[in-house]
């Protein structure tokens, strides 16, 4: 029953043969990546496990190298990842053998490098920004119905009527203040945070671009009539379904990750930018040092000996690395293996992405990680700086989105569906970057660029 995977991979030939890659990136590969869990794949002896959007992707990209291999470029930051994969690969390959690295490698390349082609490539006007953007949104907002459903019956409607195909498959339930964080299809609520958070920014993009005073069409049509009952705007209604399923999450992590990514994005809104930008550099050093003193304190016993339960999970975190720390000085510069970590009991989960990382394949990997997003978040903020004043500019939201992601993933593993949208946001920025368009003026967000990929989006 699990080969239906590959329901997603005739879907996605069907609609490159019909229409074109956009429409086959927009139509099938997204709402797969975010409506289906990761893990549900299937199973071939001998070859890789793909899952739903892996087995979607491989015809988009198939189509995208042998039709446009001469619009591929290779600069920094694709050599960054290259070496980044290579290194992982390598060292998974010495550790737990080729069979293994093998699968490992096709990971890789369909939730890392084929996500950054489509965003780098696919994603090529100023049309798809929206297209895209827009269908990332509507992605989640399809999906609060189910969320309200997991609240009360703590399990992912998803799983409930659709995890047969996949049996021993099961939506990683965690409680907290007698409440089932919300997970959906994203295996843990640290993780659904993130990607809340990160679609969050798209959607106040597309808002400060107008796009949701247009008239909207379709689902979005249905969801802007049923707005004008109700007091306040149709951008502001989509604010708040997000504030709700980010708190409901109950992940303090993203959080924090999502109000530096806000304050940055800000950055991109002022008159000033460089003064802005500055000012904010100078008071997250500042936050940085009075968080620690916070931590110290809020992990230190009461008067009574005793702690509280979200202090508990931080303090947790901090007695992990330092148990931890022994194995990674082991062996620093080859690592594990992807699963042949050493566990200590009780403490199976290592909840920090770049540690962990550190001890799969040696502390070059997170370096290699740290540099990439250090680089995107630097180029973004120098692209949103060169940006015509009063437009909010695109690339103050992916520094912003950059940012609010890579603090979060000292809290939590990289994992589901985050390295898929991760590198696609990473192609996307670097994609809009090198593109030439002309100026969009805030209240116009219709395509001026080069001719459109395909006439019309419906939705």
């Amino acid at each position: 029953m699990a080969y239906i995977v590959f329901v997603a991979m005739f879907l996605a030939i069907y609609a490159i043969n019909r229409y074109d890659l956009q429409r086959a990136f927009i139509y099938v590969w997204i709402p797969a990546l975010m409506l289906l869990p990761s893990d549900w794949n299937v199973n071939i002896p001998g070859l890789p496990d793909p899952n739903f959007p892996q087995a979607a992707c491989i015809p988009i990209i198939f189509i995208l190298v042998t039709r446009e291999l001469h619009k591929l470029e290779f600069g920094a930051i694709e050599g960054l990842i290259a070496l980044y994969c290579a290194y992982r690969f390598l060292m998974d390959w010495q550790s737990r053998g080729y069979s293994d690295a093998q699968n490992y490698a096709f990971d890789m390349l369909t939730t890392g490098v084929a996500p950054y082609m489509m965003g780098r490539y696919v994603i090529n006007s100023r049309q798809m920004d929206i297209a895209t953007a827009k269908m990332l949104v509507l992605m989640f907002l399809v999906q609060a119905p189910a969320f309200l459903y997991e609240l009360r019956m703590w399990q992912p409607p998803v799983f409930r009527f659709f995890g047969f195909f996949f049996p021993g498959s099961h939506s990683g339930l965690s409680v907290r203040y007698g409440l089932a964080r919300l997970t959906g299809p994203y295996t843990h609520p640290i993780l659904a945070c993130v990607i809340f958070v990160a679609i969050y920014r798209l959607h106040k993009w597309l808002d400060w671009m107008g796009v949701w005073k247009q008239p909207q069409t379709g689902i979005y049509g249905v969801f802007q009539n049923l707005s004008r009952r109700f007091p306040l705007s149709f951008a502001t209604h989509i604010t708040i379904i997000f504030f709700v399923m980010i708190i409901l999450t109950f992940s303090r992590g993203p959080w924090i990750g999502g109000i530096a990514g806000a304050a940055l994005t800000a950055v991109g809104n002022f008159e000033n930018r460089k003064r802005a930008l500055i000012i904010l550099v100078i008071l997250m050093g500042i936050g940085g040092l009075a968080a620690q003193a916070g931590f110290n304190y809020y992990t230190s016993p009461g008067s009574d000996g005793t702690i509280s339960e979200g202090a508990e999970t931080m303090l947790y975190r901090k007695i992990m690395l330092a148990r931890y720390d022994a194995f990674l000085w082991e062996k620093p510069w080859t690592g594990w293996g992807l699963t042949t970590v050493p566990q200590i009991a009780g403490m199976e989960s290592i909840d920090n992405a770049y540690f962990l990382m550190a001890l799969q394949h040696g502390i070059p990997a997170p370096a290699l990680f740290i540099v990439i997003f250090s680089y995107a978040i630097g180029s973004q903020i120098l692209f949103g700086l060169k940006s015509v004043s009063k437009e909010p500019p695109l690339g103050f939201t992916f520094a912003g989105v950059y940012l609010a992601c890579f603090m979060a993933f000292a809290t939590v593993y990289i994992g589901a569906q985050t390295p898929s949208i991760l590198f696609l946001l990473l192609g996307w920025g670097e994609g809009i970057r090198k593109r030439d368009f002309q100026v969009v003026t805030t209240g116009d967000a219709k395509p001026v660029v080069a001719p459109p990929p395909f006439r019309r989006v419906i939705y």
